[in-house]
């Protein structure tokens, strides 16, 4: 994608730049000072610090962030990128609360509980998102020989998710509520670790689970479970993880935020393009950092169908909307938590919406859409 002219500052050439800093120079030589030349001094001023970010591969949502670091997306920005892959994402969200990480990848649940300093958060770290790096990428999976053939065989069986703060857990229970069966009597919930999802499938240790792709793409390639229902057909285009921040943070560095932001919604886009997912595919796999070499090309090849799974970076308040709403519902986040308040205060839509316009792109002109579950449209303004 070719990215726009833009500026950043002060509109200035390098050689008005270096004749400034040579006229600095002389001043400073007349004064006794030592000093570096104005290419040293240039070159100094163009080296940018080391940023953290923290990422969770090799996940779906992680495709824009390892992308944009192979692509060399941060590079044409100026940043100096320390790209950090962790094991899991509760340590993300404590490294992000913590300052040890500038920006990092989580399930979009975690930034709103992290804000209003919700359980398992003892105090309030409040937090913004970026960019959505991840939309759809999950499935209804149920586990061969579990018997699941209509949404009413579920009851009485085993369902998992690998946590209750994820829009999976989200999914999976408006998909029960929808078809009348009652979390708390018709069905077992368990959590299961992701590394832990191909064994309890084998073991018959849950019998379904709504899970983040490439393990969805895996058990079935294993032979272990079947696709009951795509995420997309429960709640079309949701997200699942996003581009965050401490606002402190973001509001210390919006300059620098904007520009790591826009590193990794180009990113994005170039994922959510359909013609490019082999190509993705291929650069992901390039490199042993982030484990997609682990997967077998022929499971992200179907994780990753268009559709399946998406890269769409828009963060609609609608979207959080409806998360809130179904957390509180849920007992997940406080009862007095002011939906609308909460959804402005945390998905930064204006903001995503200079940076895809920035590169080139058309964004959405409104915050919010009718959010979709099983064909009940939900509203927000």
């Amino acid at each position: 994608m070719k990215k726009k002219e833009r500026s950043q500052g002060p509109e200035f050439t390098r050689r008005e730049f270096l004749k400034n800093m040579g006229i600095a120079a002389g001043t400073a030589c007349f004064a006794g000072l030592e000093i570096l030349s104005p290419e040293q001094i240039f070159a100094q001023v163009l080296v940018p610090k080391e940023i953290n970010i923290g990422t969770f591969a090799p996940s779906h949502c992680a495709v824009p962030f390892v992308y944009a670091r192979l692509k060399g997306y941060y590079k044409d920005e100026n940043l100096n990128v320390n790209l950090i892959n962790y094991p899991d994402m509760p340590s993300i969200a404590k490294d992000l609360a913590g300052g040890k990480l500038d920006f990092g990848q989580l399930i979009t649940n975690l930034p709103l509980v992290m804000h209003t300093g919700s359980k398992p958060f003892e105090s309030a770290v409040p937090m913004v998102i970026l960019a959505v790096t991840g939309v759809n990428g999950a499935a209804l999976m149920v586990r061969k020989g579990a018997n699941i053939t209509s949404p009413a065989d579920f009851k009485g069986k085993t369902l998992s998710n690998h946590s209750k703060l994820s829009v999976h857990h989200l999914i999976n229970r408006m998909f029960l509520e929808h078809h009348k069966i009652d979390y708390e009597k018709d069905i077992q919930f368990k959590i299961t670790e992701l590394d832990n999802v191909v064994d309890a499938m084998k073991n018959a240790e849950v019998d379904a689970f709504v899970m983040p792709e490439p393990k969805d793409a895996l058990v079935e390639h294993l032979g272990l479970a079947d696709v009951f229902m795509l995420s997309k057909y429960i709640w079309p285009n949701h997200p699942c993880c996003v581009l965050t921040a401490k606002r402190e943070y973001f509001d210390k560095n919006k300059g620098l935020a904007e520009t790591v932001a826009r590193a990794i919604t180009r990113a994005a886009l170039s994922a959510n393009e359909a013609a490019t997912r082999e190509e993705i595919i291929d650069v992901l796999q390039s490199s042993p950092d982030y484990k997609y070499d682990k997967v077998p090309k022929a499971v992200l090849m179907k994780a990753f169908t268009p559709g399946r799974s998406d890269f769409y970076p828009f963060p609609y308040q609608s979207m959080a909307r409806l998360i809130i709403e179904k957390m509180k519902e849920y007992k997940l986040l406080p009862a007095e938590t002011n939906n609308k308040q909460l959804a402005e205060d945390v998905f930064l839509s204006d903001f995503s919406r200079k940076i895809i316009k920035d590169l080139g792109a058309t964004p959405p002109k409104s915050n919010y859409r009718p959010e979709k579950i099983l064909g009940v449209e939900h509203k927000y303004s």
